[in-house]
């Protein structure tokens, strides 16, 4: 049961992070975690206001040393993460180093991409492109060859897939329409995020989860299935490569910051460094202020021949009114707005009547809704069915 709140955190903020930090939401909306009691309930609030009464003037000054350093903390973490802020958009400027060095996109990506939206998309005609891109080849024979996707022959033995033909043909040119971008979109995705190690799997799910919802909604906006999917998938690079950024930036600039303490012998600055992890919210903020305009100049740059996934995502960003926004528009705005209901509701940190009221804002079709909620949207099918 949630604790009474004077202002909860909004819904958009809670999502932000679920992202992010997901054992910091239930705290954010009072929630408490199974067997733990209140501050006022427990044996330690007794003793404390038991202890007021002989020690209030020893206790006041601990509480003011704490506040002291709390506010020193806080100042050196502002000055850290403005030097990361600055270092981060001088980095992100540079799209064509974003592409090489944080996304390994390859002349080959677009064209894989380009292909995949064709109706004469063969296994053969992929094979050919992604030969080009080794990375993939070794990715999808993990994934074929998984436990959970493998195959047995008539005798009962597992099936090994060692060519990437093979790989491909296991899957089918359905699936592999759907897998091969989240392939690629999961190259962009920071694996180390301590102390927040479950950003990389919150990244995907949102990411395949968006792009699930926009396929099967976008008939509804007389907009194309397919380039729905890949609009709602691809526009989240520009997420994943802040979200890089900033763990490398954060470790370059605080090791920076202890040496020059070190060397200067500085203690209290030193011993305040070491106190200091990457926040969340300022992580959250930097996604915020740049990760779609981020995807839309690496739209820009990738250069899509039978896709336009620039100009949805470029409308998208100016935010326009209903009858004036393109297919496309309408369906990734609508596709994000249901993929934030369905994580924060799955996770149950809606409060009161907000999950029933923030669903009826929602502008699908109230059948194609009770569908997706019957669906494991951040699965994407592997193997062919026989």
């Amino acid at each position: 049961m949630a604790e009474l709140l004077l202002t909860p955190p909004s819904i958009a903020e809670r999502l932000d992070y679920w992202l992010i930090a997901p054992e910091r939401v239930n705290v954010m909306i009072g929630k408490r975690a199974p067997g733990e009691v209140s501050y006022q309930e427990s044996e330690q609030s007794f003793t404390r206001r038991q202890l007021l009464k002989v020690e209030k003037t020893a206790i006041r000054d601990k509480l003011q040393s704490a506040k002291v350093k709390a506010e020193y903390l806080a100042q050196i973490n502002q000055q850290l993460h403005t030097l990361v802020k600055k270092k981060l958009s001088q980095a992100i400027s540079d799209t064509p180093a974003i592409l090489d060095k944080q996304l390994n996109w390859q002349d080959e990506s677009t064209d894989l991409i380009d292909l995949l939206t064709t109706p004469s998309a063969t296994i053969t005609k992929v094979e050919a492109v992604a030969s080009g891109m080794p990375w993939l080849y070794d990715e999808l024979l993990k994934l074929v060859n998984a436990p959970q996707n493998r195959r047995r022959d008539a005798r009962g033995m597992v099936i090994v897939v060692d060519t990437l033909k093979t790989a491909l043909s296991f899957m089918g040119i359905d699936n592999v329409k759907l897998v091969l971008p989240a392939l690629m979109f999961r190259q962009s995705i920071p694996l180390i995020t301590d102390p927040f190690p479950q950003i990389k799997h919150k990244t995907m799910e949102y990411a395949v989860s968006c792009a699930r919802t926009a396929e099967i909604i976008a008939p509804q906006f007389a907009a194309q299935p397919y380039h729905a999917y890949l609009l709602a998938l691809l526009s989240q690079l520009g997420r994943s490569v802040v979200l890089k950024l900033y763990f490398k930036l954060f470790e370059q600039v605080h090791f920076d910051f202890l040496q020059h303490a070190q060397k200067a012998k500085l203690r209290d600055l030193h011993s305040a460094l070491t106190q200091l992890v990457p926040d969340p919210a300022q992580s959250i903020g930097l996604i915020n202020q740049h990760s779609d305009k981020l995807s839309l100049h690496l739209f820009e740059q990738m250069v899509f021949k039978r896709v336009d996934l620039h100009s949805p995502l470029h409308q998208f960003l100016q935010d326009p009114d209903d009858e004036d926004a393109l297919p496309l528009t309408k369906t990734l705005q609508q596709c994000r707005y249901y993929t934030k209901y369905r994580m924060l509701n799955d996770a149950k940190l809606f409060l009161d009547d907000e999950a029933a009221v923030f669903r009826a804002g929602s502008a699908i079709w109230p059948t194609t809704l009770d569908s997706l909620q019957a669906m494991t949207l951040s699965q994407l099918p592997v193997v062919a069915e026989i």
